[in-house]
Parts: structure tokens; C-alpha cells; sequence
């Protein structure tokens, strides 16, 4: 049986969108629960990112090896903290998610133009996950022999780091337009709506060109 007649994979949208809502939904919970008990908004944001830190770094543990982009967050969030409360300021400290957004898409946009596109070291993982090293490798040798592969991978990744980047203009702007209560709720509204459009793109354009690792 061939490559193209084999049956393609299944998009697991479950095992991609229950971490997501993890990180987004029980810090908006802890938030919105601390601030009804009278914690300031310093205090109850720092508590709320808790969990994505936690859990980023519980998965680098798990992993047994250095995942550069999870390492990236974490020392982006720290940084962003650190800056927020050394300049006294509740609403830097809300806008830091889109700084390290924009730090991400931007990151993406980057390895395409260096012409390694970070969604084929993504695609390559998920491939030995599933298929092991070989079908890893299989997966990823398609770049070198398919033009159409290529482009697919680099749109990809494209949409993805201009997303990113849009998400980041849109999260500061919330952050010092809207009272200081409202930022998380809103924030975290339309990062969801952003993510299940990208995703949602990423695998019907992948299944319609077969590119699903």
C-alpha cells in the first residue's frame, strides 16, 4: 500500500484543546476566585499562571529532554513578571502574555525564513509519537522531495507566527483599554476563538493536501 492510499491520521482535538483549556480555564477560575476574596490584581494574576508554568514545566520533565520552545516560555513569563513588579504596574503585568505571544510568532516566522520552518520539528515529533523514529523520518523526508510538501509546511507555519502575533497586538490593547477585572476574562475569550480558528485551519488545510504527520 502506498503513501497516498493509506489511511490518513485522525485530528485529536480533544488530547490538543483539553491542555489549552487547562491553562486558560482554571487560571481565569483562580483569578476571578482570589479577587472575590479581596486579593489584589498583582497577587491573583501571579497565582493564576501557576498552572501553564507548572504544567510547561512538568512537560519538560516528562519529556526527559530540553524542549527549547516550552524552556522560552517560562524564562519569557519570568522575565515579564519581574519587569511588571519592578515597575509597579498591574497592567504591564496583564499585557506580558502578548509580549511572549508576539515573542513566539515572531520566532515562527523567523525559522521559515531561515528555511526551517519550526512546524516540520513539530510535525516530525508528533510522527515519532504515533509511527516511531522511522515513520519520523519518512514524514520529514518528504520536505526534501516534495515542493508541494514544502509550501504546505511553510503557509502553515506562516499563519500560525502571524496569528501569534495578532493575538499580541490584540491582548495589550485589551490590557490598557479595559478595566483591570475584565482583562483576563477577555483575553482568554478571544485567545480560544484565535486558537480554535488556527488549529482548525492547520488541519483541514493538512488533511485537504496531506500533510498530517
Amino acid at each position: 500500500m502506498n503513501r497516498t492510499d493509506a489511511v490518513k491520521p485522525k485530528a485529536r482535538w480533544g488530547a490538543v484543546l483539553a491542555p489549552v483549556l487547562v491553562d486558560l480555564v482554571l487560571p481565569l477560575v483562580i483569578f476571578y476566585g482570589l479577587r472575590q476574596a479581596g486579593v489584589g490584581i498583582v497577587g491573583a494574576t501571579l497565582a493564576g499562571s501557576v498552572i501553564p508554568v507548572g504544567r510547561t514545566a512538568y512537560s519538560i520533565v516528562r519529556g526527559r529532554k530540553v524542549d527549547w520552545m516550552a524552556v522560552f516560555v517560562i524564562v519569557a513569563l519570568a522575565v515579564g513578571t519581574v519587569a511588571s513588579l519592578a515597575m509597579h504596574s498591574p497592567r504591564m503585568l496583564l499585557a506580558k502574555d502578548g509580549v511572549i505571544t508576539a515573542l513566539c510568532g515572531v520566532w515562527m516566522l523567523g525559522t521559515v525564513a531561515i528555511g526551517k520552518p519550526l512546524l516540520l520539528a513539530m510535525g516530525r515529533g508528533i510522527a515519532e509519537a504515533k509511527r516511531g523514529k522511522g515513520g519520523g523520518e519518512v514524514w520529514a523526508g518528504r520536505w526534501e522531495r516534495e515542493p508541494r510538501f514544502r509550501h504546505g509546511i511553510r503557509l502553515i507555519t506562516i499563519v500560525w507566527g502571524v496569528g501569534l502575533v495578532f493575538d499580541a497586538v490584540v491582548r495589550v490593547a485589551i490590557a490598557y483599554a479595559l478595566p483591570l477585572d475584565a482583562v483576563p476574562g477577555a483575553t482568554t475569550a478571544q485567545w480560544i476563538v484565535l486558537f480554535v480558528l488556527l488549529y482548525g485551519f492547520m488541519m483541514i488545510y493538512s488533511r485537504k493536501n496531506d500533510l498530517l504527520a
